[in-house]
């Protein structure tokens, strides 16, 4: 017994150094987490943290290499030409839609319902110029199962007059289901940023899917972590939603509150549209653009990014007036294609 009494003052020391070692790895390990303000670094709790949640101020922002995201910028002429602005008796701006066919015009069931008139194509502002082409609207059509407000299926067509197919591009439908891959879109619209009443114009915005669900009916765009210089909303529905040159979707709603700056420090996830996505309706819209160009006269469009006829001529014209005709005058062909002719018909020899 005493022999054992003998080991119990060395077991108490060891005990104690032990305790000592672990309080100060615990220690350490707390305060390597901390920053120069004692606040815990976010980095040690996950490195892998991407952009946080909506609305969480003053967080770090994350950036994906890469990102094709980008502020709301001017369209010029021609570079949408598939884009169509939908425009009331009153000559009032009303939403955009999109050219899939001749005479046949996607946008919001809810922009169907509206008073519509009449449709510019070739339209940067909501005016009528010698630049622009105006059609008179025959009919509309809502998507079958569109009911109301509440529908998640805010999706309609409009069919106008027939028109020359020199004026405008028609866009490619889209056939991805999957949109997991796909992250970054653009999205086409008139008056993005800009107030009610003030004109409107073309604009785009490049913008990012969050944790797209695959089979999902509703897609919900952000734009975060960016340096701006204009302000930041969608006042806009019945806009394109590109990727890849093909159309992926309609915006069904935009957001009216903007955000005037923005940075690439800070994130603030902003939410930008509702975008109905284009596997959800393509079946429907391609029975209709099937049965409309059963009935075309016309040469059927370009499709985008093809740019029409028209569009060529013009900036053959802008470059050096009289170009255009100068280029399609069979005297002027023959002087260009002759040494060509001559050549091949030496390589031949």
């Amino acid at each position: 017994m005493k022999n054992k009494l003998d080991f119990l003052p060395i077991i108490v020391i060891l005990f104690g150094v032990v305790s000592v070692c672990v309080g100060e790895n615990v220690k350490k390990s707390i305060d390597d987490n901390r920053d120069d303000t004692g606040d815990i670094n976010d980095e040690a709790k996950d490195e892998s943290l991407d952009i946080p949640v909506e609305n969480d101020a003053n967080l770090t922002c994350t950036r994906r290499q890469n990102s094709q995201l980008h502020e709301i910028k001017t369209a010029t002429y021609k570079q949408f030409p598939f884009m169509a602005m939908i425009m009331s008796q009153q000559n009032d701006y009303l939403c955009s839609g999109v050219v899939v066919s001749n005479g046949l015009i996607l946008t919001t069931a809810k922009c169907t319902a509206m008073p519509v008139s009449y449709v510019l194509l070739n339209a940067t502002k909501d005016k009528l110029d010698d630049t622009t082409t105006m059609l008179h609207v025959i009919k509309s059509e809502k998507f079958p199962t569109f009911r109301g407000v509440e529908s998640i299926k805010d999706i309609g067509v409009i069919y106008t007059e027939k028109h020359n197919s020199t004026i405008c591009s028609k866009i490619r439908l889209s056939n991805f289901t999957n949109i997991r891959n796909i992250m970054d879109l653009e999205a086409v619209g008139y008056g993005l940023n800009t107030d009610i009443g003030a004109p409107k114009q073309m604009q785009y915005i490049g913008m990012e899917l969050r944790s797209p669900m695959e089979g999902g009916e509703i897609l919900k765009a952000y734009f975060d972590c960016i340096d701006t210089k204009v302000p930041t909303c969608f006042r806009d529905t019945g806009s394109a939603v590109v990727y890849d040159n093909e159309l992926i979707g309609i915006v069904s709603q935009g957001q009216e509150e903007c955000t005037k700056e923005m940075t690439s420090t800070y994130a603030i996830n902003k939410k930008m549209a509702d975008i109905v996505p284009t596997f959800t309706f393509k079946a429907w819209l391609d029975e209709r653009i099937r049965k409309n160009e059963e009935t075309l006269t016309e040469e059927s469009l370009s499709t985008y990014p093809h740019t029409p006829v028209v569009a060529k001529r013009r900036m053959l014209e802008q470059i050096s007036p009289g170009s255009a005709n100068q280029l399609e005058s069979p005297h002027n062909i023959f002087i260009v294609f002759y040494p060509v002719l001559v050549f091949s018909t030496f390589v031949l020899v």
